[in-house]
């Protein structure tokens, strides 16, 4: 994957991740609604003038309500999740490219300068670091595409 095309995809992960955040704000907020509906109706038939079958009846179709809109939650909260792992997996790719670069840079500096004083042991952590941590993200990243693989093999 290129590099524009990684950022494309991150960017469109991005997006959907703000879209699925504001649905469930939208969702909890309807979850919120319907349960204090709930506790709210039962007092109305006993103070109110609304009759006992229409009570029943309006409480039935809450109810209805909020078993759909707390279904639709559970699995907004499974896109939510794929999506989170999705751009965590990219964004590791992302920064294994950079550090891949970085690393390359200073291996070249470390080549040029040893031609005149050698490499410093200052170089040589920085060194040790970046291949240290584009080992551990390549291996979480492997991780993360090798699971979500698995689970779709599964699933077919």
């Amino acid at each position: 994957m290129s590099a524009s095309q990684l950022q494309q995809t991150t960017a469109n992960l991005r997006i959907s991740l703000a879209e699925i955040e504001n649905k469930e704000r939208q969702l909890d907020s309807m979850i919120a609604q319907f349960r204090t509906q709930l506790r709210r109706l039962p007092r109305q038939v006993v103070y109110g003038p609304t009759g006992l079958d229409a009570s029943l009846s309006a409480l039935g179709e809450i109810e209805e309500r909020l078993a759909d809109a707390t279904a639709t939650r559970r699995r907004l909260s499974t896109i939510k999740k794929a999506t989170t792992d999705e751009l965590a997996a990219l964004e590791s790719v992302k920064q294994v490219g950079e550090a891949r670069g970085s690393l390359a840079d200073l291996k070249r500096r470390v080549r040029d300068s040893q031609e005149n004083s050698g490499e410093d042991a200052e170089t040589g952590a920085e060194i040790r670091r970046l291949e240290a941590f584009i080992a551990e993200h390549s291996k979480r990243a492997e991780l993360t595409i090798t699971e979500r693989f698995q689970e779709r093999v599964s699933e077919s």
